[in-house]
């Protein structure tokens, strides 16, 4: 069995704390319904270099944070946590199919795919938290907002995918090890 190594801790806390600090701080807001931020690259940077139970969890703990400190605990809270750590997981198991080739292609469709995701289940979370807050949000406005939120992660994707490259490859490099504790062969 695999177990989480210290550097692999480590690397979730800062990629959670760096989640809340790009989500709080440097997202930039158009409206109430609309966001850019890269507050989720760290989720995949986890899933790629950890693995997609470590990429859910870090999604899992950093949006609920974040969640915390910007709204705090509502009925709606779940839903707004489940699509980090969604992206998380979809990152790790589509860069476990690839067999974690750290070439172009590889993360660039596993930022794609984790993205659509992502998006997705923030579509559902909208309309839930509309459909509990009183018609926050109207089925029209989100309908209109599909296109514009995919063509916002379609932009981000790309960002996301020259991002990881260079990341994946350095940290995967200076620590040769890995970020994963293998299991010993038995004598």
């Amino acid at each position: 069995m695999k177990k989480m190594t210290v550097l692999s801790l480590c690397l979730c806390a800062a990629c959670i704390a760096l989640h809340i600090i790009l989500e709080v701080f440097c997202a930039i807001r158009i409206g109430n319904d609309l966001k850019i931020s890269f507050a989720t690259l760290p989720f995949v940077v986890v899933a790629l270099l950890c693995g997609p139970v470590e990429g859910l969890v870090t999604g899992l703990l950093g949006t609920f944070l974040s969640q915390l400190i910007t709204y705090g605990i509502t009925i709606t809270t779940p839903f707004w946590i489940i699509p980090g750590a969604l992206q998380g997981l979809t990152a790790g198991l589509i860069f476990l199919a690839f067999k974690r080739r750290t070439k172009l292609v590889p993360i660039g469709v596993t930022c794609f795919a984790s993205g659509l995701v992502l998006v997705i289940f923030n579509w559902i979370a909208s309309y839930f938290d509309g459909v509990v807050f009183f018609k926050y949000w109207t089925m029209e406005v989100l309908i209109g907002l599909i296109p514009v939120r995919l063509l916002v992660w379609l932009g981000l994707a790309v960002v996301y995918t020259i991002v990881c490259v260079p990341i994946t490859k350095a940290l995967l490099k200076s620590c040769p090890g890995g970020f994963r504790q293998r299991k010993k062969a038995q004598a």
